[in-house]
């Protein structure tokens, strides 16, 4: 388990990042608001540089305060754009 209270999991293909707070997935969030929100929620007291500060978070993959994921996701072909049978 890291020592670190706070990790922050690498950024999911669809977005977003894991949070655990003391070895417990805590949520999922999207930017900074969410993970303070989360924080808050979790009983954790947000001071303006808590964020940054390695003895309380731990950024895992990916930079700091990023939440999209550097994963292109193709997306599936749409009904008008999927290959037709020949017709007889």
């Amino acid at each position: 388990m890291d020592s670190t209270p706070i990790v922050v999991h690498p950024p999911a293909p669809t977005g977003g990042r894991r949070v655990a707070i003391q070895g417990h997935v805590a949520g999922i969030v999207r930017s900074d608001a969410d993970l303070v929100e989360l924080l808050c929620q979790a009983g954790v007291t947000v001071h303006s540089a808590l964020l940054d500060d390695e003895a309380w978070v731990k950024w895992r993959g990916g930079r700091a305060h990023h939440y999209a994921s550097t994963v292109n996701i193709v997306d599936a072909p749409r009904a008008s754009e999927s290959p037709q049978p020949p017709q007889s």
